[in-house]
């Protein structure tokens, strides 16, 4: 095994989320399928790593398949096998450039060719590259080439026949291993985790093949997701079915959002996109893998027993599970743990003040220790921070710039000011800081764009639109700690900070849902819409309406259906479940409609979201300071003459299937805008 210089490495990014595949294994099968790569495949395997390998390969076409570039996006890392035939497959070029566009790990084998030549397109790729020419456009061929300069650049492996391949499976198995251990992004420098850890996998046993169910339960910002997070990265190499489900909680807000939590774990465990349409067949779908695999499964933030109970019903879980299997659950509230019946529980307990401090100082002096000058003071702060993780890390941060002990002194006295515990309060002294458009922007991110899960590219178009200093203003919310940026570069704001960020909007008026800046939720939105309660007052709202309608998860006809499988049984459930249905989708036909006129009072709207929905009306009447309009799954076919906002920035109509221009006649100018 050699193992080629680098000239350049990849900037792999701490993934967000689970993937469902740990690593993508593109290959020539003609070369390698039958030696290296079966070798390969059956060592990741045997360690629980979710590796994906095509095997239809020998009967591909020359268009590459899309379930092949699904897999690609949703694999945490990648091992190209180049060979001498790999350039000779327009499949596997175009894989390779996917690849490189995903900006994750990569680890490259050269089998039995020269890196120098796969960089170079020379050797064996020469005649390949040539015929490519012949038969495909310049665009194509230039792209290939660049993901094979790429890749041949890469530090990788040299296989040459020489029996040197069980180290290099060896050693990519390491790699693999390693980067999977670090996906779930545990903050890069973290006080008192690594004992905790250890605590918790006390509790859990790997050792024991008995069934183990643990619930971590503490206050907001205490660092229970942490934990986890960081136990799973303990844990993930030892099952091969496993699945983390980060902010659980959300799943309720949402339409069918028990059926939603279902399919992801189903999708996550299996390895394959789950089609149960309601809450028991989903659950039957759980029994079936969760009693015959040995799992770990992690749901992150969970509010509300019936979330657990359409993971594995109300039976006993260490009844529900396959032996070995491994589930931890995180909660703020107790209670909801006593649906587990049989179960460990571990209180995550606040910091102590020696760890308080140290991440106090990390923050906001960059430092293990305060120094002599600041360490009274800091102390203090320390003291009033309750020696809660989040609160530590955003105080410390609007500390950060601050290097005169006059304005640590000012900050002091306004934390003293909030009650005891008050984390909402602490992390408001750090918005109050803000000046007024960055406190603008922190609201619009976090009342609108968290909701939609928008990349931080769309944001800055968006806000830029609105007069704002985008870059600038989300560079000063990163750094003070009130965003983050993930992996796939969506924005990301602790659930914490997001509440506080709608309390304040919520604070603007209790009574008068029209007078607030920003309205976020459906009931409340079709209610200022529905009844013409909007004013000047409103800035944002974002209004999203699943464009499918489903039926309801179950229903007393579908119990003794179940109960005593017979065609009058049967014949009651459809006929009960198809009235429902169009009744549903007649109660949805009518919230889908809303008039114009229900945004002409709103003067100063700046940002809407209405997916899904048919507007009627005079369009003259929609607001002209519209900066940002996303109208996905829009209707009409062409937008109507009468709609001229001169002030809009973004337009986004995708998904719209009738859409074939945007103006019938071209009133306005489009220059500088993006649609």
């Amino acid at each position: 095994m050699t193992t080629d210089a680098v000239s350049s490495t990849p900037t792999v990014s701490t993934p967000a989320v689970r993937r469902r595949w740990d690593v993508f294994l593109s290959f020539r099968g003609e070369d390698t399928r039958v030696t290296f790569t079966d070798c390969l495949y059956t060592r990741l395997q045997h360690k629980g790593v979710r590796a994906f390998r095509d095997n239809e390969g020998l009967n591909r076409g020359d268009k590459i398949d899309r379930c092949l570039l699904d897999a690609i996006e949703d694999s945490a890392a990648f091992i190209a096998i180049i060979s001498p035939n790999y350039a000779n497959s327009r499949w596997c070029l175009e894989e390779l450039a996917k690849v490189c566009e995903c900006n994750r790990l990569i680890l490259p084998v050269f089998y039995n060719v020269d890196p120098s030549h796969v960089r170079g397109q020379r050797g064996p790729f020469l005649q390949h590259f040539k015929d490519l020419e012949a038969r495909f456009g310049e665009e194509d061929v230039s792209k290939w080439r660049k993901a094979m300069k790429y890749v041949g650049g890469l530090a990788g492996f040299v296989v040459n026949g020489f029996g040197d391949e069980a180290d290099v499976i060896q050693t990519l198995l390491n790699n693999v291993l390693a980067e999977l251990s670090k996906w779930s992004g545990v903050a890069a420098f973290t006080v008192g985790l690594d004992s905790r850890v250890e605590e918790v996998l006390e509790l859990l046993d790997l050792k024991s093949n008995s069934i183990r169910v643990l619930g971590l339960h503490g206050p907001g910002g205490v660092g229970k997701s942490t934990l986890a997070k960081a136990l799973y990265n303990k844990l993930v190499a030892h099952f091969e079915n496993r699945s983390f489900i980060s902010n659980v909680k959300k799943y309720l807000a949402q339409e069918n959002g028990l059926l939603s939590l279902q399919i992801k774990l189903i999708g996550d465990l299996s390895g394959m996109a789950s089609h149960v349409n309601e809450v028991n067949a989903g659950l039957v779908a759980i029994k079936s893998i969760v009693q015959e695999k040995r799992v770990l499964i992690i749901l992150d933030d969970v509010d509300d027993a019936s979330q657990l109970t359409a993971i594995a019903g109300r039976k006993k879980w260490r009844k529900w599970f396959y032996e070995g299997s491994r589930i931890i659950i995180t909660t703020r509230d107790r209670e909801v743990l006593h649906e587990l019946h049989e179960n460990e529980l571990y209180e995550v307990k606040q910091l102590n003040s020696p760890e308080s401090l140290q991440l106090f100082s990390h923050y906001a002096l960059g430092r293990v220790k305060p120094t002599p000058d600041f360490l009274p003071l800091s102390k203090q702060i320390v003291s009033l921070t309750g020696g809660l993780p989040l609160a530590l890390e955003v105080f410390g941060s609007s500390l950060y710039d601050k290097r005169k002990i006059e304005e640590w002194e000012d900050a002091l006295q306004k934390l003293k000011q909030i009650r005891p515990m008050d984390l909402q309060g602490v992390l408001k002294i750090s918005y109050d800081g803000l000046d007024e458009q960055e406190k603008c922007i922190f609201l619009d991110i976090a009342c609108l764009f968290i909701k939609m899960g928008m990349k931080k590219e769309d944001a800055i178009d968006i806000l830029k639109g609105c007069g704002f200093r985008a870059e600038i203003g989300i560079k000063v919310l990163v750094d003070k700690s009130l965003l983050k940026i993930a992996e796939d570069y969506t924005l990301w704001m602790h659930d914490q900070l997001r509440d506080m960020g709608r309390q304040i909007v919520l604070h603007e008026n209790h009574e008068d849902l029209g007078m607030r800046s920003r309205l976020w939720d459906r009931s409340e939105i079709l209610r200022v819409l529905q009844n013409n309660l909007g004013s000047r007052c409103i800035q944002g709202m974002v209004l999203d309406f699943v464009s499918d309608i489903f039926m309801k998860d179950s229903s007393a006809a579908w119990g003794r259906f179940r109960g005593t499988p017979n065609f009058t049984t049967a014949v009651t459930w459809l006929k009960e479940t198809y009235k429902e249905y169009f009744q549903h989708a007649a109660e949805k036909e009518r919230e889908l409609i809303l008039q114009t006129k229900s945004f002409e009072s709103m003067i100063n709207l700046r940002l809407l979201q209405i997916d899904n929905v048919q507007l009627e009306g005079e369009f003259k009447l929609m607001p002209a300071e519209l900066k940002w309009l996303q109208w996905r799954g829009c209707p009409l076919k062409t937008l109507p003459s009468d709609f001229c906002p001169q002030g809009l920035r973004v337009l986004d109509l995708s998904e719209s299937k009738n859409i074939e221009r945007l103006w019938g006649c071209r009133r306005w100018s489009w220059h500088n805008n993006k649609v």
